[in-house]
């Protein structure tokens, strides 16, 4: 089984729109979603009845680890929605995953947020005797800009961070990453989105997510 993580302890760094379209693209064989505002379980409401994801919310930490394993046994692929705050949820979440994806982009307060989550993530490793790296994806950040010197200063700095080399930009219109969220579908999902910028971009972080994850079997 393969279990990706999206998880940052800081809220509005684009975790549940990222999500949606990696979901959409990675098409998981199961999605849990334990932010407390339930974002993917809305927004899975508003696709079409036959593209429904199948949605698990969890609350009790022995019940969300009991299922991954079960799943873990089966050889499914788990996508996870974490909140943006720490939680015990959270951490076991990140603990176990394959992969920790970490949205954020390279505003002050998003670099201080990662800081605080690098230490979080510090903890963790201490706890389960592993040093874990998570993988950052920049994302709402202008299509034009191509240099975040900052954020690769603070990531060389980071002993549990990566950056992933694609990135999601801000894209507005008809393929924009925040307009699809209205059908709760994700950009490759739309008729004709897999050939828009977005959709370009998207599918070349899903390749290179897919590209860690073969490294790592």
């Amino acid at each position: 089984m393969t279990v990706i993580a999206a998880a940052h302890n800081k809220g509005g760094t684009g975790k549940t729109t990222t999500s949606v379209h990696l979901i959409g693209e990675l098409r998981p064989d199961d999605v849990i979603d334990i932010d407390v505002h339930k974002g993917i379980s809305i927004l899975n409401r508003l696709r079409p009845d036959e593209a429904k994801w199948p949605v698990l919310t969890f609350n009790n930490k022995k019940e969300l680890m009991s299922y991954i394993r079960e799943r873990d046994e089966a050889g499914k692929l788990v996508y996870v929605d974490c909140g943006g705050f720490d939680s015990e949820l959270t951490r076991s979440v990140v603990a176990v995953a394959d992969l920790v994806i970490v949205p954020a982009n390279d505003s002050p307060t998003e670099l201080i947020g990662l800081a605080s989550f690098d230490h979080v993530l510090a903890d963790i490793s201490k706890q389960i005797g592993v040093e874990l790296v998570t993988h950052v994806l920049l994302c709402k950040t202008p299509p034009n800009k191509k240099n975040f010197p900052k954020m690769e200063s603070q990531i060389a700095e980071s002993r549990h961070m990566k950056l992933l080399s694609n990135r999601l930009p801000y894209r507005t219109g008809r393929y924009g990453f925040q307009e699809s969220l209205e059908t709760g579908q994700g950009i490759t999902e739309l008729k004709n989105g897999r050939a828009s910028p977005a959709g370009r971009e998207l599918r070349k972080v899903v390749a290179e997510i897919q590209a860690l994850l073969s490294s790592e079997e």
